[in-house]
């Protein structure tokens, strides 16, 4: 519902006496909410879901977004823009996915049209949409993580450049393992989402402490080999001349929105299995917290290890050397992860063994990606009536069908993930629209401040400020950034088409934009008779939050207008157009 017409002191808040009887059962067993949807069955499993749900990008693609922003003394320049835009752009976009999973109880389409009313359903389609599209092309990514701790256990590994490109290429392109693989992992994934939340926090709980400790015994390993403490003096000096580079700004604020996986409707549809007394704002902030600590960790592995085993093999090489070597980008972004860190690790004692473990650990990470990034296009099924078993075949389904051209292809893949991932943009601007309609001081307080149980932590008035002007700067600067760099660094013109042209990308968003603004025609103009055919489309609202006044706390009767909802929006949200109530 659109804040138009409604002052801000009108809020929309939680009623407690709907929902307080249902909390303490969901704290200790998951249980049915609306639409079906079981809780978190506690605070621990629901932590340890929201980390695993994103971090693969900070195990292939941070240590070499990192060596693009080094300088001539080190990187710490780049970690500290990075910090600050974990603050700026990720933390707060994922606090308002969250709260709106939570307090909807709904996946991305459902939601925004819950909020922002019937028509703008097609803007949570375009995130559920580009989510979706994703989960195709990842599996794949999967599977080379799977191929590659096999390979590390039962073969040597490369010890040359020639060698490890040629093992690549055998395995990628000469072989049926990508489709293979693909096809096992899209089943895996299925099977730790058919139950839902309660199968996915189950596996998140199982693999979360064992990815921690693999990084962990990776971090320690590394920081003991012999000229570790020169990569670690590296990762930990400034640059400061760099600061003033726009490309140091903007890889920090697209890597900080990759790392944590903002914008990508994940979170949205996790808060929906949250229960009031999960705080929204604490365990968003713990999981970022957790997920840069695992980047950093990471990074401080990986220089570690190169600048060790580099000086080992090149006595004469020098620093520069070192850093070009990290900023090696292979086919798909695969240079340093899967090319060069096996030739390092066969120079080492024992390299093997811990060849296995990292490709083990990057293995976990990405699977934990995948199944939450399936968990929300089954959910958006789920929203429209369809049962969660059948939902899940056909999303795993789709899923392995429309991947099976990234699997045979890798420039297929290249072609997908440039295209989409760029997108993820246009759903954290979407996110921000939704703010601007709804309100930002409404949102903080229908949402957040006012819609749990007092335990999270309370946000402050310049949180409206930050989400409403801060973020759409961000946003739209890292779109301009992104085109100007796409349109300089293409093999072809802008205007024509390319795997990684701008105007492939422009075509592939438009066809998906007039695919959903089509739908969204269609079922506002046909949504009586939808209704009618998918009536659990009403009767999932049925928790959704009653209304109280903000200033005495009651349901008062002070010229409170009842607007005609229409049968497929929420049931029990109302709006106040004006209130006679003391102190308003």
């Amino acid at each position: 519902m659109a804040d138009d017409g409604v002052s801000e002191e009108a809020q929309l808040v939680e009623n407690d006496t709907d929902s307080s009887g249902s909390d303490t059962d969901s704290e200790t067993s998951p249980q049915e909410a609306s639409g079906g949807a079981a809780m978190f069955s506690s605070k621990a499993g629901l932590l340890l879901t929201f980390i695993s749900a994103v971090g693969g990008g900070s195990l292939w693609r941070f240590p070499r977004i990192l060596a693009n922003n080094c300088g001539e003394q080190g990187c710490l320049q780049f970690l500290l823009v990075w910090l600050v835009f974990l603050f700026l752009w990720s933390i707060p976009l994922i606090i308002i996915e969250v709260s709106i999973g939570r307090f909807t109880r709904r996946a991305p389409p459902m939601a925004f049209q819950g909020l922002l009313g019937v028509k703008s359903t097609w803007l949570g389609g375009w995130m559920a949409g580009l989510n979706f599209l994703i989960t195709c092309y990842f599996g794949v990514i999967v599977g080379w993580s799977v191929f590659y701790t096999i390979a590390c256990v039962f073969y040597p590994l490369p010890t040359t450049y020639d060698k490890s490109i040629m093992a690549w290429q055998q395995f990628e392109q000469e072989s049926h393992w990508p489709l293979v693989l693909q096809f096992v992992i899209t089943v895996a994934c299925a099977a730790a989402n058919w139950r839902g939340v309660g199968s996915i926090e189950l596996a998140m709980t199982a693999m979360t402490p064992l990815l921690l400790v693999l990084l962990l015994t990776a971090l320690i390993w590394a920081l003991t080999l012999n000229n570790a403490g020169v990569g670690l003096s590296f990762f930990c000096t400034p640059d400061w001349g760099l600061l003033s580079s726009p490309k140091l700004w903007i890889e920090a604020l697209s890597q900080v929105a990759w790392d944590t996986g903002a914008a990508f409707g994940i979170f949205l549809v996790l808060g929906t299995s949250m229960t009031r007394k999960m705080g929204p704002v604490k365990n968003v902030i713990w999981t970022t917290a957790t997920n840069g600590t695992v980047s950093l960790t990471v990074g401080v592995t990986v220089f570690c290890t190169v600048f060790s085993t580099f000086t080992k093999v090149n006595p004469d090489g020098t620093q520069a050397d070192i850093v070009e070597l990290l900023r090696t980008n292979g086919p798909a972004n695969t240079g340093l992860t899967f090319i060069w860190l096996p030739i390092l690790f066969s120079t080492m004692t024992g390299g093997r063994v811990m060849a296995s473990l990292f490709f083990l650990a990057v293995v976990i990470a990405t699977f934990g990606n995948f199944i939450t990034l399936m968990n929300t296009s089954v959910q958006a099924m789920v929203d429209w009536g369809v049962k969660r078993g059948v939902a899940v075949g056909v999303i795993a389904t789709l899923t392995f069908l429309l991947g099976i051209p990234s699997a045979v292809n890798i420039n297929v893949l290249v072609n997908q993930d440039f295209v989409w991932s760029a997108g993820l943009i246009f759903s954290g601007l979407s996110m921000i629209y939704l703010l601007w309609r709804y309100g930002a001081k409404n949102f903080r307080l229908n949402m957040l401040n006012q819609a749990e149980d007092g335990s999270d932590w309370k946000l402050p008035s310049v949180f409206d400020y930050l989400t409403k002007y801060v973020l759409l700067l961000n946003g739209l600067v890292l779109l301009v950034w992104w085109v100007v760099q796409t349109v300089r660094s293409a093999d072809v013109p802008w205007y024509q088409l390319g795997n990684q042209s701008l105007m492939t990308a422009i075509l592939e968003w438009t066809a998906l934009v007039i695919l959903l603004v089509g739908l969204n025609v269609l079922f506002v103009k046909y949504r009586t008779s939808v209704s009618r055919h998918w009536s659990s489309l009403i009767s999932l609202q049925s928790n959704l939050p009653g209304l109280k006044c903000c200033t005495c706390n009651s349901n008062c009767n002070n010229t409170v207008e009842e607007q005609e909802l229409d049968n497929l929006e929420y049931e029990k949200l109302k709006l106040l157009e004006e209130s006679n109530c003391v102190g308003i």
